[in-house]
Formats: structure tokens, sequence, C-alpha cells
């Protein structure tokens, strides 16, 4: 995981914890900050946020100002850093995510000609099936060439996939094959 989703992902549970905080009591703009100081100094800690650490420190130091108001800070962080995080690439990455959890597998990369029908990870195959993935994606990260995944699989875990790419909403997938358990389907930029 990248620093800029790895800040978005501890700033956006930060956030969360604080809110599950809030359910108990009302709480005062020092106790919101003394909570979420006690969060971001595990993160500090922790090998684990390393490449965050430096981040977590300044949130820290905020949140000990007497005038800090370390959850709208965070709150506009969480902004900048989803906007940044939204390019096509970041979304393309999420959908394999959201694909592997709800398959239960993992999502392979092949050429079309070096795909290997036997490789499953559980009970299905799913491959993005590209010559170069990266040539499909520019430096800025958003998607300039279509892009396709192969499904192999029962046709409950089809269901299952195909529901998958249509809920995701990032890009648009169009039907190159289909058969009783085979689906690929081709990604293009919306």
């Amino acid at each position: 995981m990248n620093q800029t989703q790895q800040l978005l992902d501890v700033s956006t549970n930060a956030l969360l914890h604080l809110e599950f905080q809030k359910l108990d009591k009302h709480l005062t703009l020092a106790d919101r900050n003394n909570i979420l100081v006690k969060y971001f100094k595990r993160i500090a800690k922790s090998n684990k946020y390393r490449t965050i650490r430096k981040s977590a420190k300044q949130w820290i130091a905020h949140g000990r100002h007497p005038d800090g108001d370390l959850e709208t800070l965070l709150n506009n962080e969480v902004e900048q850093l989803t906007q940044t995080c939204s390019t096509d690439l970041y979304r393309f990455v999420g959908l394999v995510d959201t694909v592997e959890s709800q398959l239960k597998t993992k999502v392979q990369y092949s050429k079309a000609h070096d795909i290997d029908l036997n490789a499953r990870y559980g009970k299905v195959l799913v491959c993005v099936v590209d010559e170069d993935l990266t040539s499909s994606f520019d430096e800025d990260g958003l998607m300039i060439k279509s892009t396709q995944i192969l499904f192999i699989g029962s046709s409950e875990d089809k269901e299952g996939f195909s529901t998958a790419i249509e809920q995701d909403g990032n890009f648009q997938s169009v039907i190159a094959y289909e058969d009783e358990s085979h689906l690929r389907v081709e990604l293009f930029r919306l």
C-alpha cells in the first residue's frame, strides 16, 4: 500500500473511531482531540505505519495545541486524499480488491496467450488479461486504453463476479465473451 492510500486509510479510521466514541456521550473539543491523539500515538509507534509516521506526529502535535481542532483538520485531509486517490488506477485496484474479497480468490495478471487456466485460487480463476497493464494507465493514473478481466468458474460465482463489476460504477464494462462458466469483460474509462 502506498503512502497516500495509507494516510487516507488511517485518517478515515481515526475519524470513524471518533464517531463511535461520540455515540456514548457528548465530547468537547478537548475530548475529541485527546481521543484522536491517543489513536495516532499508536500509529506513530507502529512499524507498520513507518511511511506515515511524520504525518501522525504532526497530527498529534496539532491535537495537543490548545487551539487545535484535529477533527476538522482530518476531515479536510480525508477530502484532499480522496481526490488524490480517486484516479482510475486507484479505482481499478479497488475493483480488483472487491472482486477478490467477494469471491475469496486472488486476481491474477497475464498476457492472453500465457493464461494458465488451471491456476485457481479457491474455486474460480479471475485474471486481468493485458499485454502491458501499465500502458493502460498514464503517469497521472488515468485509464488511457481498455483492459479485460477473465472469469472462469461456476455460474453462481460468475453472477457474483458480474455483479461486482457492474456495481463498481467507475468503469464501463462490455461483455467480450460469455458462456456457461466463462465471462470476459472489457473495462473502459467512463
